[in-house]
Formats: C-alpha cells, sequence, structure tokens
C-alpha cells in the first residue's frame, strides 16, 4: 500500500524519460475522463474509453510520475462561498521575483501564483476560512516578506468559479455521459472538522487515494472515510479536479482580466462566462473592476479576439485591464516547472491561518 501523507510530496526526476511536446490523442481523452469524474474507478474509466482498465491505470501512472497530469480535491461550492478568497498583486524588489513565488509557492493558504507581464510582477489567489486571520496576514507577515514590495488586495465577493469546472472537452457524447457521477446534495451548516480538514489535506496531495489510505492518514476506518467524503460531497463542502501541464494540450499562453460592469448584472455574466472553454477563473471582486476573469489561451495572439466576443456578447462590460501570464508557477497547490509540469505538491490548507 502506498503512503501518503499531509506535508506535500516532490515528484521524483528521471532523467531517462524524455519530455514530450504534446500529449497523445489517448492521454488527452484519458485526462478528460478524469476531469469528468476524477475518482472513477479504472474500470469505470476503462470502460467509458473503450480500454482495459489495467492500461489506463498504468497510462494515469505514467501521466503522473512524469509530473504531466494530477489529481486533486478542491474546495467546493459551499465552500467557496462561506470562505474568504483574495487575489494579490505583488510587486517584487529587482532580482527577488523567482525567490518571492518559491516562498509563496511553499504556503498552503496561496494556492495559485503567477508570474505576471505588466504592472506587477506576480498574481496569488489566497484563500481562508475567515477574514480576520487573512487580513493579518496581509497586512503583517506578507510586507515582511524579503523581497516583496507593494501589495495590491481585491477582495472575492462572489466565486462563480476557480477552475473546477474546465476541462478539456475532447471525448464524445456518449463517454461523458457514461461518467457524469449521479451526485446527491444534502444541506449542511456543520463546519468542516479536523478529520475533513485532514482528508481534505491528503487528497491535496492525491485526489485518487483509496479510502483505505486515507484511512491511514486520518485514523478511521476506510468505510468511516468513504461515508464522510460522500458527505462531504453532497454538501458541496469539497469538490475534485484533474490538472494538466496545459501547454502539452495546446494551451500555452493565459491572462488575467479585470472587467467593470452594472452590479445587477454581475451575476448573469459571471454564470456565462463560466461555460466558456477559456475560462480558469471568474469572480465578483469589490472594486472599480467588479469581475475578474482569467482565461487560458492557445497563443497570445488569441487575447483581442477573446476580448472582441466578450464585448460583444457582453455589450455592458468594459475591460479595465489586462495582463499575460508569462508562467504559471503554482496551480491550486502544485508547484510547476517552467514546462508547466508539477514538481511539488503543496497541500491546500486554508485554514493554515486559523489560530490552533
Amino acid at each position: 500500500m502506498r503512503r501518503i501523507g499531509t506535508q506535500g510530496i516532490v515528484r521524483p526526476q528521471d532523467s531517462d524519460i524524455a519530455p514530450s511536446l504534446l500529449l497523445s490523442e489517448a492521454d488527452l481523452a484519458l485526462i478528460d475522463a478524469l476531469q469528468i469524474s476524477p475518482r472513477a474507478s479504472w474500470a469505470q474509466l476503462g470502460d467509458a474509453l473503450g480500454v482495459d482498465p489495467v492500461t489506463v491505470a498504468r497510462r494515469w501512472a505514467r501521466l503522473n510520475s512524469n509530473g504531466e497530469a494530477w489529481s486533486t480535491v478542491a474546495l467546493g461550492q459551499r465552500q467557496l462561498h462561506t470562505m474568504t478568497m483574495a487575489f494579490l498583486e505583488l510587486d517584487c524588489e529587482a532580482g527577488s521575483t523567482l525567490e518571492v513565488a518559491d516562498a509563496l509557492g511553499r504556503a498552503g493558504h496561496l494556492i495559485t501564483l503567477q508570474h505576471i507581464a505588466g504592472t506587477y510582477d506576480l498574481w496569488v489567489i489566497a484563500v481562508s476560512a475567515s477574514l480576520p486571520p487573512l487580513a493579518d496576514y496581509l497586512l503583517t507577515d506578507l510586507p515582511r516578506l524579503p523581497g516583496v514590495r507593494k501589495i495590491r488586495t481585491h477582495m472575492a465577493t462572489r466565486v462563480f468559479d476557480a477552475s473546477r469546472r474546465w476541462r478539456l472537452r475532447v471525448l464524445p457524447r456518449v463517454a461523458v455521459s457514461a461518467l457524469a457521477p449521479s451526485v446527491g446534495s444534502a444541506e449542511s451548516t456543520r463546519p468542516m472538522d479536523d478529520i475533513d480538514r485532514r482528508l481534505f489535506s491528503a487528497l491535496s496531495v492525491d485526489g485518487r487515494a483509496t479510502y483505505p489510505e486515507l484511512g491511514e492518514v486520518v485514523g478511521a476506518s476506510a468505510r468511516t472515510v468513504q461515508r464522510r467524503l460522500a458527505r462531504l460531497v453532497a454538501t458541496g463542502d469539497v469538490d475534485f479536479r484533474c490538472d494538466l501541464a496545459r501547454p502539452l494540450a495546446g494551451w500555452h499562453a493565459a491572462a488575467v482580466l479585470w472587467l467593470e460592469m452594472p452590479d445587477n448584472l454581475l451575476e448573469k455574466t459571471g454564470r456565462a462566462l463560466v461555460e466558456w472553454a477559456e475560462t480558469r477563473t471568474c469572480a465578483a471582486i469589490a472594486g472599480p473592476a467588479n469581475m475578474l476573469l482569467t482565461v487560458g489561451l492557445h497563443a497570445a495572439s488569441d487575447l483581442h479576439p477573446l476580448v472582441s466576443r466578450l464585448t460583444g456578447e457582453f455589450p455592458h462590460v468594459r475591460v479595465v485591464d489586462r495582463q499575460m501570464v508569462l508562467r504559471q508557477a503554482k496551480l491550486y497547490g502544485r508547484v510547476l516547472d517552467a514546462t508547466g509540469r508539477w514538481v511539488r505538491a503543496t497541500p491546500v490548507d486554508p485554514w493554515a491561518l486559523e489560530p490552533r
């Protein structure tokens, strides 16, 4: 049995593996299947893909060990509504940006980090179970980090999506229908307890960890873990995601857009934008620009056509600012190399700033 922990993992480097320029159609189909149903069994995946389950498992093991794809847990819609999320713009001292990014990449409450071409150096998503500890961090701890010169904070007032729904969309409808999970829903006002949080942390390291493996981490039976996880999914506390080194799928560029629109059209616009294939993160924010949109692009030249489409379909929207992403340094808890492959898993920890 594998040993999984909650302190993060570093991917072993294998110099004998020649990095691919693009993933094969079979690999893309498997990743798409796992984006639809991240914890589907190998048998279910094999049936949908028309491939032997052993072959599917072996293919996934190769993709994951090469850093080309990975599965992890995500905050569900209920948690996205109840937690505090902020988008940070950081200016760094000359020559210190990489060191600052490395330090921030080790923090569990800083879930995504990008190097930006524009008026600032780093763009970061911060998440916390409540506002006071996040405010303390932003006002006290982060400004003291060596190399940080200036911080601008944009508070999210409504998160429409944070890359949970994005997928490659390469599978035919019949395969999508076969994999679409039938998840029940349940109302809950109960906060996630310590066991739930440890489960979340372990699943941040490996979103496909088995129930016995998770049971060893949290000190509970596999059956208890299965029941807890089913409840957390049903109440919207947790969700799952499958990510990949996006340049290997032809997504070679990305951008951050700051939008302005009437407040009474935020909800309608946000719900529509999360359906776009390019959308990664979409959130309403407090400020003159009242919506943040991050997008993936096949090439930098695709930005202007996308903006034209945006303003054409939503004439009430004004693009206040836009920045191209130079490099994705961290994606929902995974530290990436220059090719987009993951090299280190830092468990997402929205409770990291809370008093112990």
